[in-house]
């Protein structure tokens, strides 16, 4: 099983590591990790330490159903980031494009696997439950979408495996056996997998208010589904977040225009249900044990080096009952 954290080209991630690869490289090594899980996207990539880029995170776009079902949407007025952070572009055939383009990134840095949210969510939704939708609503769009973009690659696969994560919006929560299989059976390719995140798991569950609970919860939903789904996920986002039944209703309504941005407020909203805090409880290896991974991901937020040296520190420890007191230096 190959270990890695999540990180970005965004400026915050690279200062951590005063934008030296070095660093991040040592950095890596001081906890027997073996490389990152990156986030790409259609932008043209600069030159990259292609060895420590184990797999990569693909673009979120959480609201490409409602553009998919509604056409209309990107005629909407708002902001030209806002557009392309939830729809992916200005119509359709740009989100395919800029989603091939993103394949095409994450095949060029020889990723194992690229990561994609089968889910829909944006801040109308969120606030005010607009556009409801069902799980399955979401999987005929998002099938839809994912096989006209792979199409035009050879043998009608992408050129990375698809790893598809589990949320709790309307989507893929991995609470449904039956959908789960629903989903799949509309897919018009192969090089897929599932990426079981045990914090949106957990967060789909509900009323977990400490850990031991969190995990009961994720080895009772597991324990539910069939083996083939078990052996279909080959990656997992190790975090937890006790929530407890916050996610449920709790948002509806309450946005406030004096706050500022919608979307920055619902950006708020979605810290506060996952905030990617480390376990600390060393049964955060049974839901490993179950799943028997070929890579885990560290994913967490973090504000500086020392903070996320200190979390990845925590949930090592709890994973694999080995302490390391050692403080990393950059220096």
């Amino acid at each position: 099983m190959k270990e890695t954290i999540n990180f970005s080209l965004c400026k915050t991630d690279l200062a951590k590591f005063d934008g030296k690869w070095d660093i991040l490289k040592n950095f890596l090594k001081s906890h027997n990790l073996s490389g990152v899980e990156l986030f790409v996207d259609q932008s043209p990539l600069p030159q990259l330490p292609n060895e420590l880029i184990i797999g990569v995170h693909l673009p979120y776009w959480m609201g490409h159903h409602r553009a998919w079902a509604d056409n209309s949407v990107f005629s909407c007025e708002m902001e030209e980031f806002e557009k392309l952070f939830m729809y992916g572009g200005n119509c359709r055939e740009e989100v395919i494009s800029n989603f091939r383009e993103a394949l095409s990134n994450a095949a060029s840095l020889g990723a194992a696997y690229g990561v994609f949210h089968v889910a829909y969510s944006e801040p109308g939704y969120i606030f005010g439950h607009e556009f409801e939708c069902t799980d399955l609503d979401v999987f005929k769009t998002t099938a839809d979408f994912l096989n006209q973009s792979v199409s035009d690659f050879p043998h009608g696969e992408p050129p990375v495996r698809l790893f598809f994560e589990n949320l709790w919006w309307p989507g893929l929560t991995f609470l449904d056996p039956v959908g789960v299989l629903e989903f799949t059976e509309m897919l018009e390719f192969d090089n897929w997998a599932f990426v079981l995140d045990t914090g949106h798991l957990i967060a789909a569950v509900g009323n977990c208010f400490h850990e031991d609970q969190g995990v009961d919860a994720v080895l009772n939903v597991l324990s539910r589904h069939c083996d083939e789904f078990i052996d279909r996920i080959e990656g997992i986002h190790l975090h937890c977040g006790m929530s407890g039944g916050y996610v449920k209703n709790k948002f509806k309504g309450c946005y406030d225009p004096d706050n500022g941005s919608m979307l920055l407020e619902a950006m708020k909203c979605v810290n506060i249900i996952d905030p990617h805090l480390p376990f600390t409880s060393d049964r955060c290896r049974e839901i490993i044990d179950f799943v028997s991974p070929d890579f885990l991901t560290h994913e967490f937020i973090s504000l500086d080096l020392a903070e996320l040296d200190y979390k990845i520190k925590t949930q090592r420890q709890a994973l694999h009952n080995k302490k390391n007191n050692n403080l990393f230096n950059v220096n």
